[in-house]
């Protein structure tokens, strides 16, 4: 009954998930809706790369959600995060033989958008999401496609951006008559939807290879590691390279606030489960983790490197929105996932 939607899930998740440059590991996710009830979401902890027909997303009724986020007092005096996370565990409506897993902490947003979306941190997107030009630029970078955007000033993920969302595409569809293919979050990355796997990914595709173009960015390295005697090691040349040119020590990173998986993967592990040490990039963990920490560092890095090239300024989060996610329990959860 759900094969086709199925089919799309897999298909928009495989696309994102095989790019190191669009999700860096657990990060991003996507949906499918089956009719009118009925949406698959990443569950929290997988990778996009990891979601198959049968595995790596929970199915929940978005009617729940919807009714929800249409109804809700955000003015009222309550804690809005811990309310709309028991709303979207509430709404999970398991498939037959299907795993009980966390919905996305972004399941929200989800919900008010077409069929298929895939919400990715792909760093060509986020080198407009972090830099203050970033809004103009992307004016230029897709004004030849046909695509509307939008584009949302930092807000803290989950309860907060999902109104906002809600309330951006409200604002577009009463101006246009259509909703915005694109929607860029400031500090945090893209999503694109559409009523089919391909026409979402079609979105996708336009946006980043458009702002690739127009900046005439360098190709994004493939992130390795190695093995040591006491854990794992980074092997990326341009990951080292980076480290001499910005002279980027342990100091260097803890002090960057530039999206929340940046906060989330690398936050509070300098030092201590990341070390850098006469130009090696050391990690004291799990293999999994260790290549989850190379891809989120090279990430952040390359958006660094690219904005500095570009001659544009680099836009980071505020002390405020960074507590927010250090101290947030869903990514706490998200990212004990990866250990």
């Amino acid at each position: 009954m759900y094969s086709e939607g199925k089919a799309q899930l897999v298909s928009i998740s495989s696309y994102a998930g095989a790019r190191k440059d669009y999700v860096q590991g657990g990060g991003g996710n996507t949906s499918t809706k089956f009719g009118d009830k009925l949406m698959a979401i990443k569950a929290s902890g997988y990778t996009l790369g990891e979601i198959t027909s049968d595995k790596g997303y929970v199915t929940v009724d978005y009617q729940k959600i919807l009714d929800y986020y249409n109804t809700v007092d955000a003015s009222a005096d309550k804690d809005f995060e811990k309310e709309s996370l028991e709303v979207s565990l509430n709404s999970v409506e398991l498939l037959e033989g299907m795993e009980n897993k966390r919905p996305s902490v972004e399941v929200g947003f989800h919900a008010f958008l077409k069929k298929c979306v895939i919400h990715t941190h792909a760093v060509y997107a986020n080198i407009l999401c972090c830099s203050e030009e970033g809004r103009g630029i992307a004016k230029q970078a897709i004004k030849n496609a046909d695509i509307g955007f939008v584009f949302i000033p930092y807000i803290d993920p989950g309860f907060r951006l999902t109104l906002e969302v809600k309330n951006a595409v409200d604002a577009y569809k009463a101006e246009h008559g259509i909703a915005p293919d694109l929607i860029f979050l400031e500090n945090h990355g893209v999503i694109a939807h559409g009523d089919s796997d391909e026409e979402a990914i079609a979105v996708h595709e336009i946006a980043n290879n458009g702002i690739k173009d127009y900046l005439k960015l360098d190709a994004f390295p493939t992130p390795k590691i190695k093995k040591t005697a006491d854990g794992f090691a980074s092997d990326t040349p341009y990951l080292k390279d980076f480290l001499s040119t910005y002279n980027a020590d342990e100091a260097y990173f803890n002090a960057l606030k530039i999206y929340p998986d940046q906060l989330v993967y690398l936050g509070g592990k300098m030092g201590s489960d990341i070390r850098i040490q006469n130009g090696e990039i050391l990690y004291a963990t799990s293999e999994k983790e260790a290549q989850t920490i190379e891809e989120t560092l090279l990430g952040v890095v390359y958006v660094i490197d690219m904005i500095a090239k570009a001659g544009l300024k680099l836009r980071q989060m505020d002390d405020k929105g960074a507590d927010f996610i250090n101290n947030w329990e869903s990514e706490k959860y998200r990212s004990q996932q990866i250990k």
